[in-house]
């Protein structure tokens, strides 16, 4: 029936997948089966996208304890891992006595003004209109749409700030959960992490392990570079922008400063997203502060552009800008900004599994021509 046994492993393992899709799509039916799983994964995966996050953040720091010598002797790998989460645990520590109570105070004072923000966003919106400049533009627009659309934007903005505040009560269970769990998580896999290639080794045949070995490494080494350039990346736009924002001037400058160090997290499109509530907050001031923010910006992705991100990631990884853009206009719009998030790293690891299984095929073909 079949010519030779490729074909044949072929055709089995095509029912395989056929018949496991299938199993997938007629389970998925089962809504008494699907939501304890769709929850439980829910549940898990924040914990360990997290932790695995901070894992790889510490990796490079646990590399280093592991490498201090004394008495002529290296740290034993447990003792390692110790020092590194105390030091971790320390730096939390400092963050929340300097950091928290300025972000809280900050917050405090976004959320009492709040209700003046529509009123000073339309007194913006109509000096913008009767500006000279803007007259000199000559643009057909009418004053009382616009003044009526900042205050529809405005009331829609307070509507959502006051509807996530109402939430705030009911996610506290759940935070404080992940508080707890995520510390765990990371205690252990900085504990057990090395012994993952290991376990994967043996799991496969010992003339496929050294290169099963290779590849888990390689992936391991690839996620480890993007993770700790990008957590550099962060913390690098998060204090310069808070400096930049001090100098300037802007209102609650730390708060927006954390705002833009997080979402530098997506690549690209994050600094953009970052210094839109600080625009926001700068358009209650002046046309001025406005642009004192957006120079800010301008100067911190320059430096960040020129000298952190090409020697931090972009030599790990080696991805063209245009690729990573087409990768996150597609990961947003299948999986929002979590798909946006992890979608570089997938990239890369799917794109050294790729190489080395087009290697390990180039070999193996060249063997049998050899033996031929």
């Amino acid at each position: 029936m079949f010519p030779n046994m490729k074909l044949k492993k072929l055709f089995f393992w095509t029912l395989e997948l056929l018949a496991g899709a299938v199993l997938i799509l007629i389970v998925s039916g089962f809504d008494f089966l699907m939501r304890p799983i769709s929850v439980f994964i829910s549940t898990v995966f924040v914990p360990l996208l997290v932790a695995g996050f901070l894992y790889y953040v510490l990796k490079p720091i646990l590399k280093l304890v592991t490498k201090i010598k004394i008495f002529g002797k290296s740290i034993p790998h447990q003792f390692a891992v110790i020092i590194t989460f105390v030091l971790f645990l320390a730096v939390i520590a400092t963050a929340l006595i300097v950091l928290v109570p300025t972000l809280i105070r900050e917050i405090t004072n976004l959320i009492t003004a709040m209700p003046s923000f529509a009123q000073d966003m339309q007194r913006f919106a109509t000096e913008t209109i009767n500006s000279r400049w803007f007259e000199n533009l000559h643009l057909s627009v009418n004053a009382d749409q616009i003044r009526s659309a900042v205050g529809q934007y405005a009331a829609s903005f307070l509507n959502i700030t006051a509807g996530t505040l109402g939430t705030v009560v009911s996610t506290v269970t759940s935070v404080t959960i992940n508080l707890v769990t995520i510390p765990v998580v990371l205690f252990y896999m900085l504990s057990d992490g090395d012994r993952l290639v290991p376990a994967i080794k043996k799991a496969f045949p010992d003339r496929h392990a050294q290169k099963i070995s290779e590849l888990t490494t390689k992936m391991d080494n690839t996620i480890e570079k993007y993770i700790s350039g990008q957590a550099i990346e962060m913390l690098f736009v998060g204090v310069t922008m808070a400096i930049g924002y001090l100098i300037i001037g802007q209102p609650y400058a730390w708060l927006l400063a954390v705002v833009a160090g997080i979402t530098n997290i997506v690549p690209y499109i994050g600094p953009w997203i970052g210094v839109i509530p600080a625009l926001i907050v700068a358009s209650t001031q002046s046309w001025k502060q406005m642009i004192f923010v957006f120079i800010v910006m301008t100067v911190v992705q320059q430096l960040d552009g020129n000298f952190i991100y090409p020697n931090v990631i972009g030599k790990s990884l080696a991805i063209h800008p245009l690729t990573i853009m087409l990768l996150l206009m597609v990961a947003g719009n299948l999986w929002g900004i979590v798909g946006m998030i992890v979608i570089v790293p997938v990239y890369a690891v799917l794109r050294v599994i790729i190489s080395f299984v087009l290697e390990l095929f180039a070999l193996t073909k060249n063997q049998d021509i050899l033996r031929e």
